[in-house]
């Protein structure tokens, strides 16, 4: 076999599929995603993230054009983005 796929119930396989299926949640809630670094990537919409299976990252993009590539081991937790309060 040519590539060593990881375990399924390692904690970073959970996370990837966790990952996934909040992308493809319906509808959709923001989340972040917080690396082993302590570094926090929001994804504010479904557009603004994917991943790549076969690689195990996820690509996290911002509204500036800039992006980010993580590699599924590095995904230290997700958690809910709170939504801003608009200005009264």
């Amino acid at each position: 076999m040519p590539f060593d796929l990881p375990e399924p119930g390692a904690p970073h396989t959970v996370l990837f599929a966790k990952i996934r299926e909040r992308l493809n949640a319906v509808p959709f809630e923001p989340f972040k995603i917080i690396t082993t670094s302590g570094r926090a990537y929001d994804v504010p919409t479904a557009d603004h993230a994917g991943v790549v299976p076969i690689l195990r990252t996820i690509s996290v993009a911002d509204d500036n054009g800039g992006s980010v590539e993580i590699h599924a081991l590095h995904v230290a937790s997700i958690e809910r983005l709170r939504k801003r309060r608009r200005a009264a």
